[in-house]
């Protein structure tokens, strides 16, 4: 698994040094392909194969970390392929980019567990208050959407928005639900184990990023989060609702996990 992490670092770096030196192409989300410059990603190219030298558990979650919210767009690439009524914009090149940078992540986190001690089951109130935070989380936002109304949203309708709500609606309610009720041990665990993470982390990540640069352009005296239609006030309820309802699911998921091992 080391010599997968330093061929995935020498690769990927590559890949940045050829977009620094001026054949990027032109992305279709704002800024660049990852959600940090290119000079950071290629350091952090160099960091991440220097890292398994002495491979430390921590350090080695925190890179992979780090590798999920620089391509925390990857959230807005699913969205925009699986129902593209929204409106998103579908980057082809810059979804294949982020999928690099999240590949270094699942090889760096399979590097750390392969090298940390044997995690030792939650108490069993944990995952529970994860699911309930995640539903919070979930309320809040569709609160949110009440004030303003749901004649505004920055998507598109029809269809794709009909089953994005009833998505939304089932990943802030059912699915926190079944990780931690005993109904959820009647599926079969990759079932649950997979949305869980997926949604959870792609969340945490997502708007964990948004968050901090919503903070960045007020510091800078520009508004929170751009003219989308919608005020300011609005994001600063919904955004941080994201943010703990993904990670509620991340809590509630990892419990899961614990209570269906053999």
């Amino acid at each position: 698994m080391r010599r997968a992490v330093v061929v995935w670092a020498a690769a990927y770096g590559a890949l940045r040094i050829w977009y620094l030196t001026g054949h990027a192409p032109a992305w279709k989300l704002p800024g660049d392909d990852l959600l940090v410059p290119g000079w950071v990603a290629l350091a952090g190219c160099a960091v991440t194969a220097l890292a398994v030298i002495r491979v430390r558990p921590r350090l080695l979650w925190a890179l992979a970390a780090g590798w999920l919210a620089a391509a925390a767009f990857i959230l807005l690439d699913a969205v925009a392929l699986v129902l593209p009524g929204l409106g998103i914009p579908f980057d082809v090149l810059g979804m294949l980019s982020r999928l690099g940078a999240v590949a270094g992540a699942v090889l760096l986190g399979l590097l750390a567990r392969a090298h940390q001690p044997v995690a030792r089951p939650w108490p069993s109130w944990v995952p529970v208050a994860g699911a309930c935070v995640a539903v919070v989380g979930c309320l809040t936002r569709l609160g949110a959407q009440v004030v303003v109304g749901f004649g505004k949203t920055p998507f598109g309708g029809g269809l794709s928005l009909v089953l994005f709500e009833g998505g939304f609606l089932l990943a802030g309610t059912l699915l926190p639900f079944l990780l931690v009720h005993r109904l959820g041990r009647w599926f079969p665990r990759w079932l649950l184990l997979l949305p869980g993470y997926v949604i959870g982390c792609g969340m945490s990540a997502y708007f964990g990023v948004g968050l901090v640069q919503m903070i960045a352009n007020v510091v800078q005296g520009r508004p929170a989060y751009g003219d989308v239609g919608l005020p300011d006030s609005f994001f600063w309820v919904a955004v941080p609702a994201y943010l703990v309802w993904g990670a509620g699911l991340v809590v509630a998921t990892r419990g899961y996990q614990f209570a269906t091992q053999r």
